[in-house]
């Protein structure tokens, strides 16, 4: 049997690099998919599709804007409309954002927070109710090692993420009752459309920085989620798990 057979996974940010990386590894353990995306793109309907196909699971569409709360509520109602019961909630979602304080304009910094953490915490509340208490449930939040090492440039980015680790902390206590368990997965610089955003400069860094030389590609990041999602981690509760190849 599959690991994840007759099991429902929503993630957000369901269309980006690392989020179709998690989409297909869940897929490929039996899990059927609710995808929430900003809106409609022919290439992630082909994605989509092709999981759905290939793997024979059921896959959800959902559409809405992270960094519009009216639109986030229309996008839990249409989650709630399914009638299922959710075992795994991924909050991934995110933007980027790189710059030293006096570059930073105080409307991105409105921005990033909203769609990196004020969106997350909008979405899991109001999905609460739908999250299965069987004991084998959980919430796996996106942080980022940006949100612990405090590296310059990363004073807004990395404070959303170092806001979803205090999140992923303060949460995993306050579901404990509900057997829900609570962790979060924080990535070095991934290969990804998002690490292009960054620019070349933030690349090579990171690269320079990595121990192991290079940035990580996006399905070694999904396999730390298939592992916090599954029965192998059954007493992992409130962690972040860096997955950067180690850092000089």
């Amino acid at each position: 049997m599959k690991k994840f057979e007759n099991k429902v996974v929503c993630i957000t940010g369901a269309d980006g690099g690392i989020g179709k990386a998690i989409s297909r590894k869940f897929a490929v353990e039996g899990a059927n998919l609710i995808v929430c995306c900003r809106s409609p793109k022919d290439e992630s309907a082909i994605f989509f599709s092709d999981l759905k196909r290939k793997y024979d699971v059921n896959v959800f569409p959902i559409y809405f804007d992270m960094s519009d709360s009216e639109s986030i509520k229309n996008g839990i109602t249409e989650i709630k409309s399914l009638k299922v019961k959710i075992n795994v909630l991924i909050n991934n979602a995110g933007i980027p954002h790189l710059a030293i304080l006096p570059f930073t304009k105080m409307a991105d910094v409105s921005k990033v927070f909203q769609v990196n953490y004020f969106a997350h915490l909008q979405i899991t509340q109001g999905l609460l109710g739908i999250i299965s208490r069987d004991g084998e449930s959980s919430i796996i939040n996106t942080a980022s090692i940006a949100g612990i090492d405090g590296e310059m440039g990363n004073s807004v980015y990395g404070a959303t993420k170092a806001s979803m680790i205090l999140f992923t902390k303060v949460l995993s206590k306050e579901l404990a009752t509900s057997k829900i368990r609570v962790n979060a997965v924080a990535p070095g610089l991934t290969d990804t459309k998002f690490a292009d955003i960054m620019g070349d400069k933030a690349k090579l860094s990171m690269e320079q920085q990595s121990l192991m030389g290079r940035l990580a590609n996006s399905e070694e990041i999904a396999n730390t989620y298939i592992y916090l999602a599954s029965s192998s981690s059954s007493f992992v509760n409130g962690q972040i798990i860096r997955v950067d190849g180690g850092i000089k």
